[in-house]
């Protein structure tokens, strides 16, 4: 019995419970989809995270995706605090109509992050499905979450060091043609430019900071007689324990990475991963100073 016993694998020691967020779009209608799964366990407390990306929100609803998402950190925030205070969502009264608890289901993986994953990989299939189905036909949506990307670092920047806001959006003439490139930032002493990593798009993602890593190497390469001492792209990414990345997304997610970073490496320009705008404006505030 024993060395059949050894076989399998040992039961994880991390035990919880998990529930799923419904919300219908159109109130009433009975359709519905699951937008945050919230997980309760002994060891490791509560979270409550979105069950669908933001970029699938932009795929699903177009110009109503904004209102979509404002709707959804809504409802979050509401049970977050709801946990908060009471220790689980049993009388939780959503702050609008069409929310909809989902049954307490029991699960037990390594830690509170893994059972997050458990619960949107049985409850939330437009959210595993569309991430493992890549677009790459498609440049339009990288290159608007991009520009979505820095503006949020500079919001970010003019929050915690308002002089350097005038080093964003720089343009310099690099060569000879009568052509102006343009700069995320660019001070006297630093420059970098930002990109972005879309798991639904990545290869589309890879190709756009491949040319914003070409114009720093322009900038490096060219005769001007004033250029930065250090070149830099700061990339944005989700992290890679997000519930709502697959395996095989997260692993694809370390590979786009490491040929940036290569590429990035053999022209003498660095690269930093952030994975929100808070921490890459304050990486920039360092590196600019």
């Amino acid at each position: 019995m024993n060395t059949l016993e050894s076989l399998f694998p040992s039961r994880p020691s991390f035990e919880a419970s998990w529930r799923a967020i419904y919300l219908e779009p159109i109130v009433g209608s009975g359709e519905r989809i699951v937008v945050a799964v919230v997980a309760y366990g002994d060891r490791e407390g509560y979270k409550v995270v979105q069950a669908i990306r933001s970029e699938l929100l932009d795929c699903l609803y177009g110009s109503q995706a904004t209102a979509m998402q404002s709707i959804i950190d809504w409802v979050i925030e509401s049970s977050r605090e709801e946990v908060r205070r009471k220790g689980s969502l049993d009388r939780w009264v959503p702050p609008l109509g069409g929310v909809v608890l989902g049954g307490v289901h029991s699960a037990a993986d390594e830690d509170i992050e893994a059972v997050l994953r458990q619960a949107i990989r049985f409850s939330a299939s437009l959210s595993s499905l569309a991430l493992d189905a890549e677009r790459d036909n498609d440049d339009e949506q990288p290159r608007r979450y991009a520009e979505h990307w820095a503006r949020s670092i500079l919001e970010e920047i003019r929050s915690i060091e308002p002089s350097l806001a005038s080093c964003f959006r720089k343009q310099v003439r690099v060569s000879e043609a009568n052509v102006m490139t343009s700069y995320g930032f660019l001070s006297e002493r630093y420059v970098s430019n930002f990109g972005l990593m879309v798991p639904m798009r990545l290869s589309a993602s890879l190709n756009s900071i491949k040319a914003k890593l070409f114009d720093l190497e322009a900038l490096k390469k060219s005769n001007l007689l004033v250029r930065p001492e250090t070149y830099e792209v700061i990339i944005g990414t989700p992290s890679f324990n997000d519930p709502t990345l697959s395996d095989k997304v997260v692993e694809r997610l370390r590979q786009h990475i490491g040929m940036v970073e290569e590429l990035a490496q053999s022209e003498g320009i660095g690269l930093f991963r952030a994975e929100n705008a808070r921490e890459a404006a304050e990486h920039l505030r360092l590196k600019a100073a």
